[in-house]
């Protein structure tokens, strides 16, 4: 679907005149107009701002190709593909950004957009501020970059209030550097949690088999967020202090039934005299951006 035919679709669906979409964008109407009849396009920046004030995501606006790289968004032909994990080529990723099931090198999305729109530029015929604009628009809905977006988004500024930027970084950058099977696998493991604590909590011990199989799987998807294996005592008082948040309580009794989250968390076992016995929740705190940081 062209532009012309997309923006039509939107502006109805805000049900919207052109003349009000005109002016929510401070442009004259016959504008609005000539983009609906196919006679100009309009440049990025303005896109973006329709996206904005219409709610539709600047990925839907654009002319996006078929097939192109969810890391650095360039257009992917057959020869550019990249390979997953059992070197079988893949239409998600170029080979410059993605090989045998791994990014290729570390980086950020502004390093990322630093290196690539000078190249942009060059080939498209734009300026270098144009295809500065686009990357800056189009990377954060990619697949490598939109996890950190989007929790940025929702949880950005009360965990940074709460941890510091460094330490939000740092869960950031480990979140990056994740390939896509460890997410794929983390992701189906987070599944699995959940069922997993439905036939404990049918079991109706904590201490039982079932029990502590989930907190073998419930370890195991810590370390994968972690990029490490957690040390008793962290991972203790995380457990533990699962009924401290709201959102930890929603998220385990909403799909397994009121009382999942407080028969989870009896399951562990805190020492008495210990830093996480001292120090209540105080020591989970510390450990709660890790899970807010992956979709909490």
């Amino acid at each position: 679907m062209a532009f012309a035919e997309k923006l039509i679709a939107v502006r109805r669906a805000n049900n919207l005149t052109q003349e009000q979409l005109a002016a929510k964008l401070y442009v004259t109407r016959q504008a609005v107009s000539r983009w609906e009849r196919d006679e100009v396009t309009p440049g990025i920046d303005m896109m973006k701002l329709i996206a904005a004030v219409t709610g539709e995501p600047l990925s839907h606006l654009l002319e996006m190709p078929e097939h192109y790289c969810q890391s650095c968004g360039m257009v992917l032909t057959p020869d550019d593909c990249g390979t997953d994990a059992a070197g079988a080529t893949t239409d998600h990723y170029c080979k410059w950004c993605y090989d045998h099931g791994e990014y290729t090198y570390e980086t950020t999305m502004e390093a990322m957009i630093e290196d690539c729109a000078p190249r942009l530029a060059q080939n498209t015929g734009m300026s270098l501020d144009e295809a500065v604009s686009l990357m800056g628009a189009v990377l954060p809905q990619l697949e490598r970059w939109r996890t950190v977006q989007e929790n940025e988004k929702r949880y950005g500024a009360e965990a940074r209030a709460r941890y510091g930027d460094e330490a939000i970084d740092a869960a950031n950058e480990a979140l990056l550097d994740m390939d896509p099977q460890t997410w794929n696998d983390m992701k189906e493991l987070e599944r699995a949690i959940l069922g997993q604590l439905s036939i404990a909590m049918d079991d109706g011990d904590p201490k039982s088999i079932e029990a502590q199989k989930l907190v073998a799987m419930h370890r195991r998807w810590i370390s994968l967020n972690w990029g490490r294996e957690p040390q008793d005592e962290a991972y203790l008082g995380l457990a533990h202090g699962y009924l401290a948040d709201q959102r930890f309580v929603d998220y385990y009794d909403k799909p397994c039934g009121t009382g999942a989250t407080a028969f989870f968390g009896s399951g562990h076992r805190v020492a008495p005299g210990s830093r996480i016995d001292r120090g209540g929740f105080g020591y989970l705190n510390r450990n709660l951006n890790r899970l807010e940081t992956h979709g909490y």
